[in-house]
């Protein structure tokens, strides 16, 4: 299995250009990358992708250089709509990401299910189909696969895809070859969805996943669970070996893809002093966000290893 990580991660803010993170990430020993459409950072490489119309050119200089070093794209993830409705700007962005998967040969594109004011499970369902069903043609046309990823907090009332049986619904309703299901061990934490299950219940309709850690259940001094902190695997609760034989139980095919931000995604309350945040620890150096990126290859690394399953060297 590939060790894949997410190009859109806060080491990416040191280095807008996506060439440049390419070298960086495959001298980690990385052989494949989860391209991060959903970049909301004007310079980045991805975000020019998705904005601007000659964007084929910046395409073909990613694509020499992901050859160059001999790694792939496994997947990738469009922008995230929050809300429904979405709007036709939202529209064109995730036809844009389509064609850019099919330029770059990626087959399974992430995407998050639209919220749904006052929705109920049904209407969630309703909505999500009606919506999503509008991109089939430009699925078959590129032959991309759109993967419903599981997300959200438990008892929250605006979206139902926080398991395998919710993420099926849909999946299932909209009944078509090019319509499968992304799995996030975090969100699957915070949701307290048995991991082994899950992936198994998703089975061959599983084809990506987010390999990130947090600390739930455990509850702030506020009252309120731990945020979705994207840990590097193995320093929070998830039962990743549960997770990791789902995958050999299925059969899974797809790349073995990280999307931690730790150190950067934090979620404490900012310190106020004199009436203004005190941030000075908040942008960390290059230096901490290296030996960061050094040890999640690391962990991802020795995660494969301990199951039989790393393409690397070593």
């Amino acid at each position: 299995m590939k060790m894949s990580l997410h190009t859109c991660g806060y080491t990416h803010h040191f280095m807008l250009d996506l060439c440049e993170c390419i070298d960086y990430y495959a001298d980690l020993g990385y052989q494949a990358l989860d391209l991060s459409i959903d970049a909301s950072v004007p310079g980045m490489t991805e975000y020019r992708m998705v904005n601007e119309d000659n964007w084929k050119p910046i395409a073909m200089r990613v694509k020499a250089k992901m050859q160059q070093r001999g790694l792939v794209f496994c997947q990738a993830h469009s922008p995230i709509v929050a809300y429904a409705p979405a709007s036709e700007v939202d529209d064109k962005k995730l036809i844009r990401c389509i064609e850019i998967c099919s330029f770059f040969g990626i087959k399974s594109l992430v995407v998050h299910m639209l919220h749904v004011h006052g929705c109920t499970p049904e209407s969630f369902v309703k909505t999500n189909v009606e919506y999503y069903s509008k991109f089939l043609p430009y699925l078959d046309e590129y032959n991309v696969d759109i993967c419903f990823e599981n997300y959200g907090y438990w008892g929250e009332a605006d979206c139902y895809c926080f398991s395998a049986d919710e993420l099926l619904k849909v999946i299932n309703t909209m009944n078509h070859p090019h319509i499968h299901a992304c799995w996030d061990t975090g969100h699957g934490n915070i949701t307290r969805q048995l991991q082994y299950e899950s992936v198994v219940k998703l089975g061959d309709h599983l084809r990506a996943v987010h390999v990130q850690d947090n600390l739930y259940p455990i509850k702030e001094p506020d009252g309120k669970f731990t945020p979705d902190m994207h840990m590097i695997p193995l320093f929070g609760n998830v039962n990743f070996d549960g997770f990791i034989q789902g995958l050999i139980d299925i059969g899974y095919k797809g790349g073995f893809s990280m999307e931690s931000d730790i150190p950067n995604r934090r979620g404490h309350v900012d310190f106020i002093r004199n009436g203004s945040s005190q941030l000075l620890l908040k942008p960390i150096p290059f230096k901490l966000r290296k030996m960061a990126d050094e040890l999640q290859a690391e962990t991802g690394k020795f995660m494969l290893q301990m199951y039989g399953l790393w393409e690397g060297k070593d």
